[in-house]
């Protein structure tokens, strides 16, 4: 049986990466590699709530995200919640 994760001080590694303003890829690589705190549980990533908010890209770093892409990364964390709650 899986172990219990606090859902207060974890959340899944989409969810950190629209927090973060990155891609969902580029955050499992930091949570893999250990600059984000996280944790694996059966196969699904999830990264430490307060590590992903103090989690910042660099301003030059990408390609900068168009109004319509974070109006649809913004609904789909929405719905996200939703299901998370």
């Amino acid at each position: 049986m899986a172990p219990k994760i606090d859902p207060s001080l974890y959340i899944r590694v989409g969810t950190a990466a629209d927090l973060a303003n990155v891609s969902r890829q580029w955050m499992l690589q930091h949570v893999q590699t250990g600059k984000v705190a996280g944790i694996e549980i059966d196969g699904q990533w999830f990264a430490l709530k307060s590590a992903a908010l103090a989690f910042e890209r660099h301003p030059h770093a990408g390609r900068p995200q168009s109004e319509e892409t974070l109006a649809r990364r913004a609904k789909i964390a929405r719905r996200r919640k939703k299901t998370d709650a």
